[in-house]
């Protein structure tokens, strides 16, 4: 049986030496070929399971034998639509919270284990590191991900898990600069 995920990672070298860093598979990335028929941004297929097991039982009356797509872009309300009209699912008909459309905690980084902003956020806090995209690329290599079936997004998370990281990263330490900078004054 094939991982969902890609078990190949990248080395980056940090201020705190080399650092491993999962790489997002080239699962089918978002385009603007196929809009949203919402908001017009990107989207990118999702297969009928991933929206089957996405969607909360009252909505399955609503779905057509269409093709649908997974709407990308975060200020969006919908998360899925069928392709050339017809049904569409907003974030009130999914079983699960998109983090991707998320801005209170808990936002979900990784629907497999069970990573949130809340986890990465603490351990960057305690440690200046956030050590998540290993321990998902680990967990990868064990062939213990179902991201097409688990993530809304139909797709890998590790893409996403890293840009979270780095965005949370970085504001850290701009809160840790302004810091010290009123301290120092």
């Amino acid at each position: 049986m094939d991982d969902c995920c890609s078990t190949k990672t990248q080395v980056t070298v940090g201020a705190n030496g080399a650092e491993a860093v999962a790489v997002d598979p080239d699962n089918t990335p978002e385009t603007e070929d196929d809009p949203c028929v919402s908001c017009n941004g990107s989207s990118r297929p999702v297969t009928r399971k991933t929206v089957l097991l996405m969607l909360k039982p009252r909505c399955f009356d609503l779905m057509g034998d269409d093709e649908y797509r997974f709407c990308a872009e975060p200020e969006c309300r919908v998360v899925y639509f069928a392709e050339g009209g017809g049904a569409r699912f907003t974030t009130d008909d999914v079983r699960v919270r998109v983090g991707l459309k998320e801005k209170e905690d808990p936002v979900p980084l990784c629907y497999c284990f069970g990573f949130d902003e809340a986890d990465a956020r603490d351990e960057i806090t305690a440690t200046g590191q956030c050590s998540i995209p290993q321990r998902i690329s680990a967990l990868i290599r064990r062939g213990m991900c179902a991201c097409v079936e688990r993530n809304p997004a139909g797709k890998c998370c590790v893409g996403e898990v890293n840009r979270a990281v780095k965005r949370l990263m970085g504001e850290t330490t701009s809160i840790n600069t302004n810091d010290r900078g009123e301290n120092s004054r």
